[in-house]
């Protein structure tokens, strides 16, 4: 059977991307006193790895490790998380060597990470121009646009505005059914609006190709998705799975954890990466999906609901082994 999708591996960290192999390998029933020690991103890392690669051999016969297609490598929330030019170069050349397809994922930014992301455009405008760029501010399609034409932009998550929370699924939402007739309707209605976005205005998806924008990236959502709607944004969508996003800032509640007399503590010069060290979890009333906060940005995670995406009609299954911090 023909694969539905091409498998795309988004990674963060140049250790994990050099080291693929390794950030990609199941562990065979690890003992318990191993497990005890495994933080939210290796436990979820195993477990979602196990669901891909059954789901993979099930229905194509085909195995995750040797199906790869392409490296997607970056930050989607913090400029003072882009990586330096020479670890684009490492990036760049590894996939090259694997043949990969490079595409370097970007955040919002300020003028001062405009200026670090100009660089790195450079270079890959010039030694690897088929790389795909993704777009999370428009200031930086503007750029592309009009400085980087060799570079293909592909809209980023954060730039689909829908509703993001991790108790939907789980807890489901109420209606007030007193004098209603027609209840069916109006949870099916409700079930739609949550799971619209700004991707069915036609005008924005005009808009969107006279950027040159080809392709759009959506996370796994916990309010599902209809694939009518799909089939309406008329582009090739990436699922981001199983980490997705639900917010962030400019101010980093990690780094003011580490340092109160700041209180909210701005993404500046000061930043010692707190968020790569430990992570903020989450608790609430209501049932809800595993949720933590790192840096300045909230994820959340959907592995839990794979078979409902695996299975949505997109062309790119973009795996994200951990938090993409």
């Amino acid at each position: 059977m023909k694969k539905q999708f091409d498998l795309h591996i988004y990674i963060s960290d140049i250790n994990h991307l050099l080291n693929l192999e390794e950030t990609l390998r199941i562990i065979p029933k690890p003992e318990q006193e191993f497990i005890e020690i495994f933080d939210e991103n290796v436990l979820s890392n195993q477990a979602s790895l196990t669901l891909l690669r059954d789901y993979m051999y099930k229905y194509y016969g085909l195995q995750y490790e040797g199906n790869i297609e392409g490296i997607y490598f970056g930050q989607e929330t913090c400029e003072n998380l882009i990586p330096p030019v020479k670890l684009i170069e490492k990036a760049v050349e590894y996939c090259s060597e694997k043949e990969y397809l490079f595409s370097f994922a970007t955040p919002y930014v300020s003028p001062k990470g405009m200026e670090k992301l100009r660089k790195i455009f450079a270079f890959l405008n010039e030694n690897a121009p088929d790389s795909e760029v993704v777009i999370n501010d428009f200031g930086v399609l503007h750029l592309l646009n009009t400085e980087f034409t060799n570079l293909k932009p592909v809209l980023g998550r954060l730039l689909i505005k829908v509703k993001r929370d991790p108790r939907y699924s789980l807890s489901g939402f109420e209606i007030a059914n007193i004098e209603i007739k027609n209840l069916k309707h109006i949870k099916a209605n409700q079930a739609e609006a949550l799971q619209g976005s700004t991707l069915e205005l036609h005008v924005y998806q005009e808009f969107l190709k006279e950027k040159g924008i080809e392709r759009i990236g959506i996370d796994a959502l916990t309010q599902g998705i209809n694939l009518k709607t799909i089939k309406k944004w008329n582009f090739p969508v990436d699922i981001y799975w199983p980490w997705t996003y639900i917010t962030s800032g400019r101010n980093c509640m990690i780094a003011a954890h580490t340092q109160p007399g700041k209180k909210l503590h701005p993404t500046d010069e000061s930043c010692n990466f707190q968020c790569k060290k430990f992570e903020f979890t989450f608790q609430s009333d209501k049932q809800m999906l595993p949720s933590v906060a790192r840096g300045n940005a909230i994820w959340m995670n959907t592995r839990s609901l794979h078979m409902e995406y695996f299975q949505s009609g997109f062309s790119r299954l973009i795996y994200e082994p951990y938090v993409p911090v």
